[in-house]
């Protein structure tokens, strides 16, 4: 007998199975009720080598994220790696290339060494491949996956904080006329970050215009080809915003190639805060992801999850606007009163 068949009895996933034998808070006390009866009706026993916490036998946390090469991701490894250290424990990472089928295998390898945790810091997540380490008793940590945070640990990152932020500064240089260079939809990170936009559009009566919402592809190309369509338009806006600040840095260089001044024709903010914006010209204007606090947090939650601790992450991190040379007033010609 395995742990699917407990839960085909139960009528829940795997997943919330293996939540309820290892104890892990977020189950309605009714689903762990109908899990623990199917347990006792089916006489099922865990395996314990399956559920055992290794912390002591490889001293090894995994950390997945979704491209290396994004300068996102090389300061949360860092921060991350640097509390492991302190602790004695290694870290192997590897990274998805924003492909929810590489996770599966990803995940595979990580137990394969026999990690203790894994963090998935990725922006693409299928729950499939969760459930490898969840049934092989390895502790997950997963970053603002919000769909299963009633299954797994979960660091909440608010968006909407750092884009009213955004949006209540370029309303106060008199924008009006605001578009947005939006990420892949096929990304939960991306989905939520465009959402986030248009509530916070909705939110101060400015209307939403879908035609000006580009979607890029999260490098620095993308964000420029998404930038020409929306300059190439009859009316264009004034203000753009973009789900990250590779697409924000495409996005002035595909202004300068048709002559559009940034800000003084053109006002553009990126996302993230990469050390990259304060590097071109006009530095970018953006709003600060708080990656290290991301990192602290996910090794904590993982820390204690091997000590067989209670795992609090707290209230959900906010990221915030930064201000720098590439905003300004609205040019009076396009200012609309």
């Amino acid at each position: 007998m395995d742990i699917q068949q407990v839960a085909k009895r139960a009528n829940v996933s795997t997943a919330t199975v293996s939540r309820v034998l290892n104890g892990f808070p977020g189950v309605r006390e009714k689903t762990v009720a109908r899990v623990q009866r199917a347990i006792a009706e089916m006489n099922y026993v865990p395996n314990p080598n399956a559920r055992s916490l290794r912390m002591g036998r490889s001293r090894m946390f995994g950390l997945i994220v979704s491209d290396v090469n994004n300068p996102f991701f090389p300061e949360l490894i860092d921060a991350f790696e640097a509390l492991a250290s302190a602790q004695g424990i290694e870290v192997i990472f590897t990274h998805t290339n924003y492909d929810p089928l590489r996770l599966h295998s990803c995940v595979r390898r990580m137990i394969e060494r026999s990690v203790d945790a894994i963090a998935v810091m990725t922006s693409e997540v299928e729950e499939e491949a969760l459930l490898q380490a969840t049934l092989a008793g390895v502790p997950l940590v997963l970053m603002n996956q919000r769909k299963l945070a009633s299954l797994y640990p979960n660091i909440g990152v608010e968006y909407a904080t750092g884009f009213r932020e955004a949006l209540e500064h370029l309303l106060a240089l008199g924008h009006r006329d605001i578009g947005f260079i939006a990420g892949p939809q096929t990304l939960n990170s991306a989905v939520c970050r465009k959402e986030a936009f248009k509530s916070a559009l909705r939110a101060h009566k400015v209307t939403v215009r879908s035609e000006w919402i580009a979607v890029g592809d999260m490098r620095v190309e993308g964000g420029r080809a998404a930038m020409a369509s929306l300059l190439a338009m009859a009316v264009s806006p004034t203000a753009v915003l973009a789900s990250n600040d590779l697409m924000a840095v495409g996005a002035l260089q595909a202004a300068h190639e048709v002559r559009v001044r940034v800000p003084k024709d053109l006002s553009i903010v990126g996302f993230d805060d990469l050390p990259i914006t304060e590097m071109v010209h006009p530095a970018l204007s953006t709003i600060r992801h708080p990656r290290r606090e991301v990192a602290a947090r996910a090794f904590e939650c993982l820390r204690k999850a091997v000590q067989g601790e209670v795992m609090d992450l707290g209230e959900p991190l906010h990221p915030h606007l930064v201000v720098r040379a590439s905003t300004a007033p609205v040019p009076e010609a396009k200012r609309r009163i």
